[in-house]
């Protein structure tokens, strides 16, 4: 038992086959997540569903926004918003009565109006056939195929004033705040900014309307997905009170205790929420509401009562080895923004080390670290790989167990697999072998993601990571020699942190830079289910929680001990870096996907012509405009929660 009180179990008794009921279910992705490969979420729970015979329509949101986006239909739509919201403007000046706000916001939609939208639809239609075709694979077409996209996006948030919609995703921001209830609740029913409720009216409605689903489910794996996909589930219980709507994802568990505060969730935006792993609890919920199970018997599971909302006391968790392959058909697997297919693959669920400090992973798992073995590691990806016609895999693991990694190298290279690869690791001490690196390059990993948070052995061993400065070398020089692409993720800041030692990183970062093919750097955050959190005084912190934030996952803090590096410390010396010694490291392509077909095209960590062009030295570069500077770390559980933070991998 937990200390929440909540019990794990083994699982409910499958219904019969003879006496199983079958619903139609749809699975939605919301917006906003790169739209470079499909994510796990909704092949992993399709797949438990069908199996129980339970017909399936998964959409990817996401990716189809991005593809509606860059047309010339939606563009010209977008330009006869702009003159629908600019006429007014022009009848308020004239009036005399235009406010300091009106006068900005007519400003943004003239100039927006004055381009050419058959010029820039016709661009971004072509950028998209760069980014799917072998023009990819030229960094300068490529770059100026990416500079459409955000102008395109430029172009579009015009017509959303005040909204800033972004090409790299995962930086739009409608001007709500989703920490806030109150401005959740406001940007649901803002037609004004909120982008999704026309993506919502354009894409998704009329899809369940077609396919008249009996649940639809929502998985939302991010903090910048919540608006987009609490904007779908209420549109949708709006048009279809019959359907049930059901929500999860990694923010929703890390939500359960605030939920049940704001029941208004549940009467006008959902109907259930799934904690934790989320495949039988679905199935679950879909057989209690087929009448076949008690609704309360459903672990996982919060919903709404006519006492109110309740929770199960019940976790159930998955056995990983037991699962069905992840199902991928009916997703849009050709319309990524990619010439070649990426699938993702999770071998393990959980943090095989689990110890950092500052990490909350976790909080998205019941139960520990759990994990296949490297034969049914190859089996299922080979089985992956034929069925999909795909060499290129994201080994979305939390951190991949050294182990595995060395087992699983040998087996793809026994069995002549023929894939190419990608996953996150920590350095290890058991992996400073140059035969083990070796190994792994001709199994086909191409990049790998390390976090590794300092370069100072004192803060590291604050955080409990317990890694060695010596080990952090070795292991780059290794990998990087083996022609694996090194990407390095670190952040200033750690409570209890001296500038000193963060100089020591910077420093660390930029003797090294030969080996470190790009990087990452940050300033720390306090999630809020992070040991750290949980025992400010034992890390010397002190944490302010504010009233209107109550749908938190980070809390602002201050240090008890002024002598070390304070949050807005950190925050500068980020910002240092990027303006003052990043510009080696700039990239002219757009995300890690890109980058790892880059290196599966070319066999070489050597790619200096997806670099931007370096006009000084290391230490002293101003700030490279317009270039792309790394996005958060990404990874994501096959139950589909998504891991987005800023500097962790373990």
């Amino acid at each position: 038992m937990s200390s929440s009180g909540l019990v794990q179990i083994d699982g409910l008794s499958p219904i019969k086959k003879e006496d199983r009921k079958t619903s139609k279910v749809m699975l939605l992705f919301p917006p906003e997540w790169v739209p470079t490969a499909p994510y796990l979420a909704l092949p992993s729970l399709t797949a438990v569903l069908r199996e129980a015979g339970h017909t399936v329509v998964q959409r990817d949101i996401n990716i189809e926004m991005y593809d509606h986006f860059f047309t010339m239909e939606f563009l010209i739509w977008v330009k006869a918003r702009l003159g629908m919201q600019l006429k007014p403007l022009q009848d308020k000046e004239k009036a005399g009565t235009l406010t300091d706000r009106e006068t900005d916001q007519k400003a943004v939609i003239e100039q927006a109006y004055a381009v050419d939208v058959f010029d820039l639809a016709e661009r971004a239609e072509d950028a998209k056939l760069v980014v799917r075709g072998e023009r990819f694979y030229e960094a300068e077409t490529l770059e100026l195929a990416l500079n459409t996209f955000r102008e395109a996006m430029q172009y579009i948030s015009a017509a959303y004033y005040p909204a800033s919609l972004v090409f790299y995703p995962m930086e739009s921001n409608l001007g709500y705040r989703p920490g806030v209830s109150k401005e959740v609740f406001a940007c649901l029913d803002d037609e004004q900014v909120n982008v999704y409720r026309d993506i919502c009216n354009q894409l998704v409605l009329p899809s369940v309307s077609k396919e008249k689903p009996d649940v639809v489910g929502i998985s939302i794996g991010t903090q910048m997905q919540l608006l987009a996909g609490m904007t779908f589930c209420k549109m949708i219980k709006e048009t279809f009170p019959h359907i049930k709507v059901v929500v999860g994802g990694n923010v929703i568990t890390r939500l359960q205790e605030e939920l049940p505060h704001h029941e208004r969730f549940f009467t006008d935006v959902f109907d259930a929420a799934i904690l934790y792993e989320g495949e039988h609890a679905l199935l679950w919920y879909i057989e209690a509401l087929n009448g076949q199970r008690a609704l309360e018997s459903v672990p996982n599971l919060m919903y709404r009562h006519a006492d109110g909302v309740k929770q199960s006391k019940e976790v159930y968790t998955e056995k990983t080895a037991a699962l069905p392959l992840p199902d991928f058909d009916g997703l849009p697997l050709d319309h990524y923004f990619v010439p070649e297919r990426i699938i993702p693959y999770l071998a393990t669920r959980g943090c095989y080390w689990g110890r950092c400090t500052f990490c909350d992973h976790g909080q998205g798992y019941f139960d520990q670290y759990r994990g296949m073995t490297a034969q049914h590691v190859i089996e299922q990806v080979t089985a992956l790989r034929d069925k999909y016609q795909c060499k290129h895999f994201l080994f979305s693991d939390e951190s991949y167990p050294p182990a595995l990694f060395k087992k699983v190298s040998q087996l793809l290279v026994e069995q002549n697999t023929g894939i190419k690869w990608t996953t996150l690791i920590r350095f290890e001490e058991t992996l400073q072998d140059q035969a083990v690196w070796d190994l792994a390059a001709k199994a086909g990993c191409c990049t790998l993601y390390y976090g590794m948070e300092s370069a100072n052995e004192r803060v590291l061993n604050l955080m409990d990571k317990h890694a060695k400065k010596s080990v952090i070398q070795n292991n780059l020089h290794q990998a990087s020699k083996a022609g694996i692409w090194n990407h390095v993720m670190a952040f200033y800041g750690f409570p209890g942190e001296t500038k000193d030692e963060a100089l020591e990183t910077r420093q660390f970062v930029i003797d090294n830079q030969p080996v470190i093919h790009s990087v990452e750097l940050f300033y720390f955050v306090a999630y809020r289910h992070t040991p750290m959190v949980r025992n400010p005084e034992k890390f010397g912190i002190t944490i302010h929680k504010q009233e209107e934030y109550d749908l938190p996952l980070d809390y602002y803090y201050t240090l008890n001990e002024p002598s070390t590096l304070s949050c807005l410390d950190a925050m500068q010396m980020c910002e240092e870096f990027y303006k003052n010694d990043f510009q080696p490291w700039a990239v002219r392509v757009n995300s890690r996907e890109h980058v790892f077909l880059y290196i599966s095209k070319f066999g070489t960590n050597k790619l200096p012509q997806i670099y931007a062009k370096q006009q000084v030295a290391v230490g002293a570069a101003e700030g490279v405009s317009g270039l792309v500077t790394w996005p958060v770390s990404q990874s994501e559980g096959e139950d589909g929660m998504s891991r987005v933070t800023s500097h962790d991998v373990g």
